[in-house]
């Protein structure tokens, strides 16, 4: 038994959002949780790695906290321009949130094949098809630019506009291969997850 990968990036979604209104006591909680679903399904490598790669955004983080918010400097010497105790307690916490959210990721990554990843961001985008939206057209494309991402390929001399177009258009970075989607259908077990991830969610906000 497995969930719906829909509802798996759902629920990363969800605790995405969850996760900025979290003060300590919560997130000590939720560290714990992700701490043992990490070692259950063996995806602590995967979170290593997603760790590894944001640790300069994480060191961006706690550094421009740091320096940018009021209160009691550290480092006297440097007068206004040292770091603050509140502004390293709140980069801390953000730099916290961010790493729980490589957690979330981290589990879906290592528990979600590609082709499932592509039915789930399938199923996500078919309700749109009601207002015309080319949901498979649209999901294909992000799971090649996500493929591409993964695999290391570097769209050099291109700007923002050019970048966007890529993510659009993934035959701008070639590829012949075709792309094969197998479809679930959602089931109990997909809708009581939900209902315990937003239970959680809300207890935890509360």
């Amino acid at each position: 038994m497995y969930l719906h990968p829909s509802n798996k990036i759902l629920i990363c979604i969800i605790a995405a959002v969850t996760l900025q209104w979290l003060h300590f006591p919560a997130m000590a909680g939720f560290s714990a949780l992700l701490v043992l679903a990490l070692v259950i399904t063996g995806a602590e490598r995967q979170f290593g790695v997603l760790l590894r790669r944001a640790r300069w955004l994480i060191i961006s983080l706690l550094t421009i906290y740091a320096l940018a918010t009021p209160g009691d400097v550290l480092l006297p010497l440097l007068g206004s321009f040292g770091p603050t105790r509140q502004g390293l307690e709140v980069g801390g916490l953000q730099a916290w949130r961010l790493a729980e959210l490589l957690a979330v990721l981290a589990l879906m990554l290592a528990t979600t094949q590609r082709d499932q990843l592509l039915a789930g961001l399938y199923g996500l985008f078919k309700p749109l098809q009601l207002f015309g939206v080319d949901a498979e057209r649209i999901a294909v494309r992000l799971w090649l630019t996500l493929r591409y991402s993964e695999q290391g390929v570097k769209l050099k001399g291109m700007d923002w506009r050019m970048t966007m177009r890529t993510a659009l258009e993934p035959d701008l970075i070639g590829t012949n291969e075709p792309v094969y989607m197998e479809l679930t259908q959602l089931r109990w077990l997909d809708a009581a997850a939900m209902m315990i991830m937003i239970t959680l969610s809300t207890m935890l906000l509360l």
